[in-house]
């Protein structure tokens, strides 16, 4: 798959040669902050553990469900994916994503978003998308609210990250949100 989001950038399935840029990308510890399941710091075993994921995911779904944000080069600089997700069962999935900072607040990951979605519905024949985020993390609901998501509700104390109890806030985007597909 490959899915243009600009002439700068593209979405398409992740590979072994991705290693080395998600252990550059992810040593970032803000990113680690805001998100849930990525580790912290993020080493050579992670991204190997994260690859053997995907291989393994990719193969019982039949085709992938989470992809690697490009550079024009092909190098990978951020991630975004389905979880929750049974293809042909599943009536709606979860989607979670990651950009590396330096590509922070130029309207990609909106762009990307916006693509993984659509392509849900389409694809997969989703009728809800969700997307959980830290309430702090004002950037990624800023970013889910320009895709057209709605904020849904909180999950109060919700997540537990390092020692802390943290809520979540809920936004989604539903089928029914495109009239005219």
């Amino acid at each position: 798959m490959k899915l243009p989001i600009s002439e700068k950038y593209f979405i398409s399935d992740i590979n072994d040669k991705d290693k080395p840029a998600y252990i550059e990308h992810l040593k970032e510890k803000q990113i680690y902050d805001q998100t849930l399941v990525i580790p912290f710091p993020y080493t050579e075993v992670e991204a190997d553990a994260w690859l053997k994921f995907v291989g393994e995911i990719t193969k019982t779904q039949g085709r992938s469900v989470t992809w690697a944000i490009r550079n024009s080069d092909g190098y990978l600089i951020g991630g975004i994916g389905f979880h929750d997700l049974a293809i042909g069962k599943s009536h709606r999935a979860e989607l979670g994503y990651w950009i590396a900072k330096p590509y922070w607040g130029q309207g990609i990951m909106t762009e990307a978003v916006k693509l993984v979605t659509e392509f849900g519905f389409h694809e997969f024949g989703l009728i809800k998308v969700s997307a959980i985020i830290f309430p702090f993390n004002t950037a990624s609901g800023r970013v889910l609210e320009k895709a057209g998501f709605q904020p849904e509700g909180y999950l109060r104390k919700h997540y537990q990250k390092d020692g802390k109890i943290l809520d979540g806030k809920v936004y989604a985007k539903l089928h029914d949100d495109y009239p005219a597909l």
